[in-house]
């Protein structure tokens, strides 16, 4: 009787977990790449919506500035102002923290429209021209942005309400709401002071009163450091 050799079994289990060890390789590689995608979309959409919440609240504080001029110019060149009688009976604000307990108060400068103190600053291809969108261009419609703007007293005098020399603070809040989590938001503020006369709009040393080297001097339209930026307006309408 003869014996046959016995076929020698090659182990195969080694080449199974190199292929499964390679396929973890992948699999981590395509996680990861996808969290730093996200993590990059995500810091990209949060930058674009704090410019697009400062641009908003830019624009309420100039629509502001105009808003303080007309009720300066009514007032009928008047040494005071009550705040409060002049935008019409409005009382101090209440509902935004931080602001809310202000002292002295802030009072709503511009209130809003339907049932909202918040303004809207869409922008909708229904309400611009066929000539404002390029042919092919797929316009994104801005319809989460508001604002709103706030004015108050300087604090010339011991009342918190009443304007006696002709400055008031204007403050204006852009925003940015999103479906989900907390809105973004910017603050722009501004001193505005009633002059009669032409402002100077320029950084640094002003036109006038300033040393040779054209970094200091006395400035009657420069304000204090830490009160902010003068900005002189014409009560004239």
């Amino acid at each position: 009787m003869v014996r046959r050799p016995t076929p020698r079994r090659q182990s195969r289990g080694f080449t199974l977990l190199l292929a499964l060890g390679v396929v973890a390789v992948v699999t981590m590689a395509v996680m990861l790449s996808y969290s730093v995608v996200g993590r990059e979309a995500d810091t990209q959409a949060d930058t674009r919506r704090q410019k697009q919440a400062f641009f908003a609240a830019e624009a309420g504080l100039a629509e502001g500035r105009e808003a303080v001029r007309l009720m300066m110019a009514k007032n009928g060149g008047m040494n005071q102002l009550t705040l409060s009688a002049a935008l019409g009976g409005a009382t101090p604000v209440a509902d935004i923290p931080g602001i809310a307990d202000a002292n002295p108060p802030w009072f709503e400068l511009l209130p809003g429209t339907g049932g909202s103190n918040w303004n809207n600053y869409t922008l909708l291809k229904a309400n611009m021209g066929p000539a404002e969108i390029p042919a092919g261009v797929d316009f994104p419609e801005q319809s989460n942005v508001r604002y709103r703007v706030f004015v108050r007293d300087d604090v010339d005098d011991d009342s918190d309400s009443v304007d006696s020399n002709g400055q008031l603070w204007i403050l204006a809040v852009g925003e940015v709401t999103t479906p989900n989590g907390r809105p973004t938001r910017s603050l722009v503020q501004a001193l505005v002071t009633n002059a009669e006369g032409d402002s100077v709009f320029m950084p640094g040393c002003q036109q006038r009163n300033c040393n040779s080297d054209q970094t200091g001097g006395h400035n009657p339209d420069q304000s204090t450091a830490g009160e902010g930026v003068a900005i002189k307006i014409n009560p004239y309408p």
